[in-house]
């Protein structure tokens, strides 16, 4: 399975509104494409995992890439990921963590300024990870 595991800076606030346009639209994108993955919004930072055929992901991250609304894009993980499907059928679940700091706080360290951008690949993919398997934080 090919992954690739980003951060990136919102450019703008971003409503609860934004954030919804948004993930419906990836989750269009990703269902057509078989992409699956899961998206975490944190204190203006995007964290986000795609998986699926390398050429399918590759297409998708290029758009990412090239969007306006963030930038400062730094690439985590790039390559095979585990084999099977760490997001299982979900073309993007997704958590907002904006005032969700107990939660978080067994992967970044708060007390230190530590932020979502700070971790590298194997805490992105552990929290992701983390996020997915909690009911509460996917969204249908």
């Amino acid at each position: 399975m090919y992954q690739i595991v980003y951060t990136s800076t919102a450019h703008r606030n971003f409503s609860a509104a934004d954030l919804n346009t948004v993930l419906h639209a990836a989750r269009a994108r990703n269902r057509a494409l078989g992409v699956t993955g899961m998206m975490v919004f944190h204190d203006g930072t995007f964290l986000q995992a795609l998986e699926g055929e390398d050429r399918a992901v590759n297409e998708i991250f290029a758009r990412i890439r090239i969007d306006p609304r963030h930038g400062d894009l730094v690439v985590l993980h790039r390559g095979a990921g585990a084999e099977q499907r760490v997001f299982g059928d979900w073309p993007m679940a997704f958590a907002d963590f904006t005032g969700a700091a107990a939660f978080l706080k067994g992967f970044v360290r708060f007390n230190e300024q530590v932020k979502l951008k700070d971790l590298d690949g194997a805490g992105a993919m552990d929290l992701l990870t983390a996020c997915g398997d909690d009911e509460v934080l996917k969204s249908a």
